[in-house]
């Protein structure tokens, strides 16, 4: 695990699995495990990782989470849409509150299963590691449910940008050969 200074710049992508925060000397970094299972400590809490990375995408956290509001309605721990790449969306997941210092951001694709542990519910990834946290497997749960409505959501959304492109695209080409 290697660690990185708080002025290293730090951008969530789609190789990252989990954003966890860990305590040194009195401060909260984040411990970042990406899909391959590598990981490295960034001097940032992980909140305002995703704030910096939804900005670094041209969006910010407000508008992520209005983005959910619409999708899933007015509920608490919602998940966020950092960014997306042509149309495929990266969502991460929150355990507790979003600026709460002990919440997790797990990406909704590291997410292979979960069930309950001595201390609430153990979360196994994708790429076969295993992490603890201090949520219900109801929550959970919960969370995995309300990232697969934005996730749908989402999508829909961007179907129906690429499906009214098209059609318009394809209507001006329509009109153009009828005038000829």
């Amino acid at each position: 695990m290697s660690i990185q200074t708080e002025d290293k710049f730090f951008i969530i992508s789609f190789e990252t699995a989990v954003l966890q925060p860990i305590q040194m000397n009195n401060k909260t970094f984040t411990k970042v495990t990406k899909f391959s299972g590598e990981s490295l400590v960034i001097g940032k809490k992980p909140y305002d990782i995703v704030r910096q990375s939804c900005s670094y995408y041209g969006s910010s956290f407000q508008q992520s989470v209005k983005l959910s509001r619409e999708a899933i309605g007015k509920y608490h721990k919602l998940p966020a849409v950092i960014a997306h790449d042509y149309g495929n969306p990266c969502i991460l997941i929150p355990t507790l509150s979003p600026k709460s210092d002990l919440n997790v951001w797990f990406s909704l694709k590291a997410i292979q299963s979960f069930h309950p542990s001595k201390d609430g519910c153990s979360i196994i990834l994708t790429n076969g590691q295993t992490l603890d946290v201090n949520s219900s497997t109801t929550t959970i749960s919960r969370q995995i449910g309300f990232a697969n409505i934005l996730n749908m959501h989402f999508l829909k959304r961007m179907n129906r940008l690429s499906n009214e492109a098209f059609l318009t695209t394809r209507n001006q080409f329509l009109q153009k050969d009828s005038y000829d």
